[in-house]
């Protein structure tokens, strides 16, 4: 809001939340108070190309988990399932994907597909469409985007789009089956460099002639914020077969799931450490299937909860 020259007093205010509702101290409030935020950023704005400038706000140097785990994946089907998947874990907000030979089709939805503010629903159409523009390095054009509600200053939006707008019940982009599939650039080490370098080197030059089992961590801490964590992939990327990478682990005296677990507790260890992510978005990014269950592997390596472990840990730094 500030970037857009917006006083963020008044369009809080306006929306009727206290004026410390945006210090991010962890605090939450109601759907309705959300969408009353929305309108008032809408109002205060008065712009109709408010949702292009909203929709390109996240640019590289805009990091949260699903932002982060969406632009190491190799592409904009593996990005859209992963942000569907944390969508649907901490809001009322999703994304229906519909992954077909053709084209991929990403509608955006709220709560038992309550009516969204236009404004919301747009922002997050351009946001898509320039998500994959920035991570494939490519003018990627959608096949077609498609809104409930007219658009104004439609010209402007189909211009940016390189499409039509079709008046439909759901708000939506269309993507050809090249552009869906078309490998991210950032798919490579870049993000994960400027992200986490630190752990990355620490992994790579622990050992100048790394194990096999140095090797499968190092992949596993790469693939895990982007949804891979399959022994089939990592096998791959060393250039192996599944059952050679086995029976290679198997010669160093572990095996796949040790090494897996081994992985998600360092990582684990780390966000939480050197983060504020939340219990639910570290499981997101280690590649668990709820919370649950990333919360009883934590307790098994260290007999207590990440949160416990967290306030201990700075409590520890803190000392003198």
């Amino acid at each position: 809001m500030s970037e857009l020259g917006l006083d963020v007093e008044t369009v809080v205010r306006r929306a009727g939340l206290s004026s410390g509702v945006l210090d991010g101290d962890g605090s939450s409030i109601s759907l309705d108070e959300y969408y009353g935020l929305w309108a008032s950023v809408t109002v205060a704005a008065d712009d109709p190309l408010l949702a292009l400038k909203l929709g390109d706000a996240a640019g590289i140097d805009y990091f949260d988990p699903a932002f982060f785990a969406a632009m190491c994946s190799q592409d904009m089907n593996m990005a859209v399932t992963r942000l569907a998947d944390y969508k649907q874990r901490v809001s009322p907000f999703g994304y229906d994907v519909q992954i077909e030979d053709h084209a991929t089709q990403i509608a955006f939805r709220g709560p038992a597909n309550a009516p969204l503010h236009p404004t919301l629903a747009l922002t997050e159409i351009v946001f898509l469409v320039n998500f994959a523009r920035r991570a494939t390095r490519h003018p990627v054009k959608p096949l077609s985007v498609s809104t409930p509600f007219d658009v104004t200053d439609r010209g402007s939006y189909e211009a940016h789009f390189g499409c039509p707008i079709r008046k439909a019940d759901r708000r939506s982009v269309t993507f050809s089956a090249a552009d869906a599939e078309r490998p991210f650039v950032t798919h490579n080490d870049d993000i994960w460099d400027l992200f986490e370098p630190r752990l990355k080197r620490q992994v790579a030059q622990s050992d100048p002639q790394p194990t096999v089992r140095t090797r499968v961590s190092h992949c596993l801490n790469a693939f895990l914020p982007s949804g891979r964590a399959s022994v089939e992939e990592v096998a791959l990327e060393l250039a192996m077969s599944k059952r050679t990478l086995q029976r290679r682990l198997a010669e160093e005296g572990t095996n796949w799931l040790e090494v897996l677990s081994d992985a998600r507790e360092t990582l684990a260890k780390h966000y939480l450490a050197t983060t504020e992510y939340g219990t639910a978005e570290v499981s997101f990014l280690l590649g668990y299937e709820d919370p649950n269950s990333f919360f009883r592997a934590f307790k098994r390596w260290e007999n207590t909860s990440p949160e416990s472990w967290r306030v201990r840990y700075k409590d520890q730094r803190a000392r003198p």
